[in-house]
């Protein structure tokens, strides 16, 4: 069976341009591979499952693209411009630095929080926890654990009321909620927050998801949107050395590091990943700071080795211009379908029309036409509508569509006297 023309034109178009698609993103990781190798301590290509399955897997893949270059493509869209991943290389000799980020503080477990920031202070660690102002946190005996935190140099960051979505909110139910947070911190900590002019006003999205009232709220109020570049669903399921890997094998100067308070094994399970990971990026010279002196420190004006700003940006390019093509032809097989099914009932409306006035020519002037009939002359008599006549779909004869109907309309047409 021939295959006509313009499909042959769609079907082409539409798989060249899912082919470069994925030729760019391949071309992504393979350029976010090869520039890991220059640089040092950074060994992407290390990365990789451990116990397996779909997680391990998928954030195995996101981390051979990169969490910034992800952030290239999230920052597209308006609302997610403000969102860091992480910061660029530092000036000088200072050497690599690393932020530690723990969200969901306190948790439900006072116990094992308070055996984070042990070990944290046993390291020498300073860290930045991402507080939910919830019950865990504003209760009296919780409120001296948090105010505890800070007093021992941690950072104390905004992570909402719940840990939920807060991108259905509108502008002043989310403007209320970030005051309820304030408000409910400053109690805690019984002070100011933040604590000194040195530390910035830090906003993590619950579930990583921001709305365009979010970012509005948060640009008026001065705070700034952090996400990070090192991430493995730490909460989500054992495999300390998974994590670890991830952490391991994809830090460079600058990361951010995304781990989770958690609650009574799985908080254990935050601690290995950390006994792990402290002493193994301490012998590669990385020193440990909080998300704000990270964003002090002086800065290269130039991408971080975990960056690929012209693959990125070249990927973004052809998933516009794939989504197009597709739109293009969708959009067409939906006109041509909406034109060629008003053609049939047109075309079928004129052969009724025809037999019509062939029964009054051919039974003289005593014959009698059903109401149907006599209203279906009428409006044909007064739009003019000619024997035979269809609605012009030449630029669709080629769809399969119209191949159909047309086989269809020529069988009836040849079965009618």
């Amino acid at each position: 069976m021939k295959i006509p023309s313009s499909n042959k034109c769609a079907c082409c178009t539409c798989c060249v341009s899912l082919l470069v698609l994925l030729l760019n993103l391949v071309l992504a990781v393979v350029l976010r591979l090869t520039a890991a190798g220059g640089c040092e301590g950074l060994r992407v290509q290390d990365i990789g499952p451990v116990r397996g399955g779909f997680s391990e897997v998928n954030w195995s893949f996101v981390h051979w693209l990169g969490m910034r270059n992800l952030g290239r493509v999230l920052a597209w869209i308006p609302w997610n411009r403000r969102v860091l991943f992480g910061a660029p290389p530092a000036v000088g000799s200072l050497g690599p630095q690393i932020a530690f980020t723990f969200d969901d503080a306190i948790g439900n477990n006072a116990t094992t929080f308070v055996s984070l920031l042990d070990f944290l202070d046993e390291e020498k660690v300073p860290a930045t926890f991402f507080v939910i102002a919830n019950n865990n946190t504003v209760a009296p005996d919780r409120q001296l654990i948090l105010k505890d935190a800070s007093d021992r140099g941690h950072e104390l960051g905004n992570h909402g009321l719940l840990d939920d979505f807060m991108t259905t909110m509108s502008r002043d139910e989310f403007e209320a909620a970030v005051d309820q947070w304030e408000s409910s911190v400053k109690n805690a900590i019984q002070g100011d927050w933040p604590v000194s002019p040195t530390q910035w006003k830090w906003f993590r999205p619950p579930k990583g998801m921001m709305s365009g009232a979010m970012d509005e709220v948060l640009t008026a109020r001065d705070y700034h949107i952090a996400l990070g570049d090192l991430y493995s669903d730490d909460w989500a399921y054992e495999d300390e050395a998974f994590h670890a890997r991830i952490i391991k094998s994809g830090a460079c100067d600058g990361s951010v590091t995304i781990l989770h308070v958690m609650d009574g094994e799985r908080t254990l399970r935050t601690l290995d990943i950390l006994r792990d990971v402290i002493p193994a990026l301490r012998a590669r010279g990385f020193s440990f700071v909080r998300l704000s002196d990270l964003y002090n420190t002086a800065h290269e004006d130039m991408p971080s080795c975990a960056e690929c700003p012209i693959c990125m940006d070249a990927f973004v390019v052809s998933l516009m211009v794939s989504l197009l093509v597709l739109c293009f032809w969708v959009g067409k097989l939906a006109w041509c379908t909406q034109r060629r099914v008003k053609s049939t009932v047109v075309s079928s409306q004129a052969r009724v029309v025809t037999n019509i006035r062939r029964r009054l020519s051919s039974g003289g002037p005593g014959i009698e036409l059903s109401p149907t009939d006599s209203a279906l002359l009428a409006v044909s008599t007064q739009s003019g509508l000619p024997e035979g006549s269809t609605n012009d779909t030449k630029d669709c004869e080629d769809s399969p569509l119209s191949q159909r109907t047309g086989r269809s309309e020529h069988k009836v047409s040849a079965a009618e006297p």
